[in-house]
């Protein structure tokens, strides 16, 4: 589990948002060592979690740690995080599949069988790739963001003076976006529109969940967040499911086509094809079952109040976590400073 850094509030924005990223880099690094032990089933998974939160909040805090991190270092954190999402797409299908495959009756199963088998081997390279290509692409990356993350920018009077004014102004402008993006998904198949908006309920989780020990208001939100970003993820997870379900029963439907070919110009009329048959086989019965279950869930997202609340759930918690506006010096006490220069003895006669 991440350490929380405490005391981020009402520390310097700058200063804050770099220990947060610090914080999640040791993660990242401490889940990266554990991919040697064949055993740990879990190492890849926090490798890929720890590398999209550290990204993310890199990005989020742009303006930030700008000064100290440049855009190469973030460009080539995102390249790596993007080239951890095949393994876990696999991870989904297999998973999905596996739990699927039993409702079948046990003749429409074999197609289900020769796709699982088929999506272990990209599973494999993928895992493989992780290990041997961009595991030690991390490391050097590591390096780099640990030295300049350790590094203190020159003092700059424009950002916000601390974390919680930041934060409070970045919730503003994502409830905001937000509300815009859950407007457009007006169906199953407003699948870009409901992937990002996940990619949005997700930056605002990871924006919350450093402070939420400090800010107690945060935590319902939290799970708010959390909630709706299991919706859309199953949304947009199904989606891929029934796209390679798709793409699996024409490849079924072409290996069985080659094999006739193979067997009718090889003379041998009396043998049958090996293969899975694409009538038969349960891949498509199986991408009806995906699309049903897919229009169950965008029902469950659309009439979910948590849902429609959540863009001023987070416009109330910026408000609440934005500190307050420094009380005005007294009359008597203004009457003794400057005046501007537009106020002068000329300008008053």
């Amino acid at each position: 589990m991440t350490k929380r850094p405490e005391g981020l509030l009402t520390a310097p924005a700058p200063g804050a948002a770099r220990r947060i990223a610090l914080n999640l880099l040791d993660a990242a690094t401490a889940a990266r060592q554990r991919l040697t032990d064949a055993d740990d089933a879990e190492a890849l998974h926090d490798f890929r979690v720890a590398m999209r939160r550290l990204r993310s909040t890199l990005r989020a805090y742009e303006t930030q740690v700008d000064a100290v991190v440049p855009a190469k270092l973030r460009r080539r954190l995102r390249d790596l995080a993007r080239a951890t999402g095949e393994a876990r797409d696999v991870e989904v299908q297999i998973s999905w599949l596996e739990r699927r495959r039993d409702e079948l009756p046990p003749g429409r199963r074999a197609g289900v069988s020769w796709l699982l088998a088929r999506l272990g081997q990209r599973r494999e390279r993928a895992y493989r790739d992780i290990r041997e290509r961009i595991a030690p692409k991390f490391d050097r990356l590591a390096r780099r963001l640990r030295r300049a993350l350790g590094s203190a920018p020159a003092p700059d009077a424009t950002l916000p003076a601390s974390l919680a004014s930041f934060i409070a102004q970045l919730l503003e402008d994502q409830g905001t976006d937000l509300e815009r993006r859950l407007a457009l998904i007006r169906s199953p198949a407003n699948h870009a529109e409901a992937h990002a908006a996940r990619i949005r309920v997700k930056r605002a989780r990871y924006l919350l969940e450093p402070i939420v020990r400090e800010a107690a208001p945060a935590a319902p939100v939290l799970r708010r967040l959390k909630h709706v970003q299991q919706l859309l993820g199953d949304l947009h997870d199904l989606q891929v499911v029934i796209a390679r379900l798709g793409d699996a029963a024409a490849e079924a439907a072409a290996e069985r086509t080659r094999r006739l070919h193979e067997l009718a110009v090889g003379g041998d009329r009396g043998a049958t094809p090996r293969g899975p048959r694409p009538a038969t086989s349960g891949l498509l019965a199986l991408a009806r079952v995906a699309r049903a279950t897919q229009e169950r869930l965008f029902r469950r997202l659309v009439s979910r109040r948590v849902t429609h609340s959540l863009p001023s759930d987070l416009a109330t918690l910026a408000a609440e976590l934005r500190p307050p506006a420094p009380i005005a010096a007294p009359r008597a006490a203004r009457a003794h400073l400057p005046l501007p220069a537009r106020y002068t003895h000329r300008a008053r006669v």
